[in-house]
C-alpha cells in the first residue's frame, strides 16, 4: 500500500508582522534617544546652576573677607593702589571696578589656609577691591532735641568682588557699600 502525501502550497506570506515590528522598535529607539537627550541636558543644567552657586559664595566669601578689614577697630590700610585699596575716582569718571583687569589687576586675594586655598573646588581664588569713596557728616538723633546734636564723621567704602566656579568662565560679580567711624 502506497501512501499517498499531499502536498499543501503554502499561502503567499505579506510579511505584516516583520513592517509592525519594525515600527514599534523604530519608536521605542526615538523614545529612548529623546529621554537620554533630556537627561543629559537636565544634568549640564544642573551642574550649570552649582558652578553659578559655588561663584557666588566665592564672591560672598572675598566680599566678607575685605569687609573684615575695615570693620575693627584698628588702623586701617593705606589706599594708594596697592592690595586692592583705591581711592574713587571722581563722579562721571571710569570706576575702579569696571576697568580694573580681575586677573592681573591690583586686588586682595583671600589668604590661603594653611597652605590649602582659602576656598576648595574653584578655578581662580576669588578677589575683592575697597574703594574709599568719602565722609558724611552725619547727627546723632538719639538724644533729646532741646540739646545740641552731635556730629558724627563717617567714611564710605565700596567694596566689590568677584568669584570664580569651577569653570573660568563662570563668575560672580558682588559689590556693597560699608560705612565706618
Amino acid at each position: 500500500m502506497r501512501i499517498k502525501r499531499l502536498t499543501v502550497a503554502p499561502a503567499r506570506q505579506r510579511g505584516a508582522a516583520l513592517v509592525v515590528g519594525l515600527s514599534f522598535l523604530a519608536m521605542l529607539s526615538l523614545m529612548g534617544v529623546a529621554a537620554y537627550m533630556v537627561a543629559n541636558q537636565e544634568e549640564r543644567m544642573s551642574g550649570n546652576t552649582r558652578d553659578r552657586i559655588r561663584a557666588f559664595e566665592a564672591a560672598e566669601a572675598s566680599l566678607r573677607d575685605c569687609e573684615s578689614l575695615l570693620g575693627g577697630f584698628g588702623t586701617l590700610p593705606t589706599f594708594n593702589g596697592s592690595n586692592g585699596m583705591y581711592e574713587a575716582p571722581a563722579f562721571g569718571d571710569p570706576q575702579i571696578y569696571e576697568t580694573i583687569n580681575w586677573l592681573t589687576g591690583s586686588v586682595r586675594v583671600i589668604p590661603q589656609v594653611g597652605g590649602a586655598p582659602a576656598i576648595p573646588d574653584v578655578a581662580i581664588q576669588p578677589r575683592c577691591i575697597i574703594e574709599r569713596i568719602g565722609e558724611i557728616e552725619r547727627r546723632d538723633l538719639s538724644g533729646a532735641r532741646s540739646m545740641p546734636q552731635e556730629v558724627i564723621i563717617e567714611t564710605i567704602y565700596r567694596i566689590s568682588s568677584t568669584g570664580f566656579g569651577t569653570n573660568t568662565s563662570t563668575t560672580s560679580n558682588l559689590q556693597t557699600m560699608f560705612r565706618r567711624q
